[in-house]
């Protein structure tokens, strides 16, 4: 008869008699379970070395399973053969496999391209902060801009630290450029009745004979009243469908917003007749090419995902200049309180996060502040 082995304690079978080992240990007060088959030499040799790591303190012992437990000459054998390159890929499949989480699928891969492009081939472990800070000072961007390159780059070491490929993360050590807050770009009355003009004309200028364009250049007067009067944001707006539109509420639900939560917009008359127009309209969105089919839902509640060929155009025939999109919120933010609105319904209608940032954005115009400045006068 056979003799039995001796027990090693953390070694263990989960079904007794089985012949199918595991190992665990306790990091950082979580249990580490992991399991080798019927390699039971396997499991003694991985507990026996997370064990011995953590009395010497000569290596990394993970609070996870999916994490190798590695000695420092180990990680550094296997941090000399990563690249920029290699993180960035690792990065991108995350985050297009996850579109969920990273609801940005547009600017993250052209940022990890940049990287890529400059360091790629450049050992990780081996790339300088001053290296990076020099790089992005090449960029020759707005300070945001270049905060958002570097804030992309560090997510690329981080990806790297959480999976043990690198230990280092150099772009911590690079400063963030200052960025003025500056003042917050609202649209004017004027502008809005030039705007509105500009748009109608459009309209009016397709004729009996050209229905479907009449009802693109309709749909483009909506777009505006409904940013305008809604305050979503341009994602929050063109990512609609119709199935989280209820008319009989007046509300529209909002998933999955810039904060993680959803949130709920309230619909005025105005919003109501526009998005009543752009149901009967039955506007579908179009495939780019036979090989680039649209990947938008069926029920989008807009016939476009992209406005800005048709806006910028908008803009320049009426005489505006440096308005974008995302400044119909802050008009809606400001507007509201240029008409004595509190900041904390404000906040609650645009889905701000803090009542400082609904601060920032509600900017009174000049009148109001004058006329309030005259209750001083004696």
């Amino acid at each position: 008869m056979a003799r039995r082995a001796a027990p090693v304690e953390g070694v263990y079978e989960r079904v007794p008699g089985s012949g199918i080992w595991h190992a665990r240990y306790r990091q950082s007060g979580k249990l580490v379970r992991k399991s080798f088959g019927r390699d039971r030499a396997a499991a003694i040799a991985y507990v026996e070395k997370a064990r011995t790591l953590k009395r010497s303190g000569e290596g990394i012992v993970p609070s996870s399973a999916k994490v190798p437990v590695r000695t420092f000459a180990e990680m550094n054998a296997v941090q000399e053969g990563v690249t920029v390159g290699d993180l960035c890929d690792g990065l991108l499949a995350q985050i297009q496999t996850n579109p969920q989480r990273y609801k940005d699928q547009l600017n993250p891969p052209q940022r990890l391209g940049a990287i890529k492009k400059q360091f790629g081939n450049r050992s990780a472990a081996g790339l300088k902060a001053f290296e990076v800070s020099d790089w992005l000072s090449s960029l020759k961007v707005a300070p945001a801009t270049s905060n958002r390159y570097k804030a992309m780059f560090s997510a690329v070491y981080k990806y790297g630290k959480n999976r043990s490929l690198v230990t280092v993360n150099p772009v911590r050590d690079v400063e963030p450029e200052p960025v003025s807050n500056g003042v917050i770009r609202y649209l004017t009355p004027a502008e809005e009745k030039r705007l509105r003009e500009v748009l109608q004309q459009d309209v009016d200028a397709c004729g009996p004979r050209n229905p479907q364009r009449r009802k693109r250049m309709l749909h483009r007067i909506y777009e505006f009243e409904v940013a305008l009067k809604t305050g979503m944001r341009k994602g929050e707006q063109y990512g609609l469908t119709w199935d989280d539109v209820d008319f009989h509420a007046k509300e529209i639900l909002l998933r999955n917003t810039k904060n993680g939560a959803s949130r709920t917009v309230h619909m005025i008359p105005n919003v109501i007749v526009a998005m009543k127009a752009l149901q009967k309209m039955k506007l579908g969105r179009k495939d780019r090419s036979e090989d680039r089919p649209n990947q938008s839902p069926d029920n989008s509640a807009f016939g476009i995902g992209d406005n800005k060929n048709w806006w910028l155009s908008a803009l320049r025939r009426a005489k505006i200049k440096n308005l974008r999109w995302h400044d119909l919120r802050h008009t809606f933010c400001s507007r509201l309180a240029q008409q004595g609105v509190s900041l904390k319904v404000i906040q609650e209608a645009a889905g701000h996060k803090t009542i400082q940032m609904t601060a920032r954005y509600a900017h009174l115009d000049k009148t109001t502040l004058v006329n309030a400045l005259n209750v001083l006068n004696d």
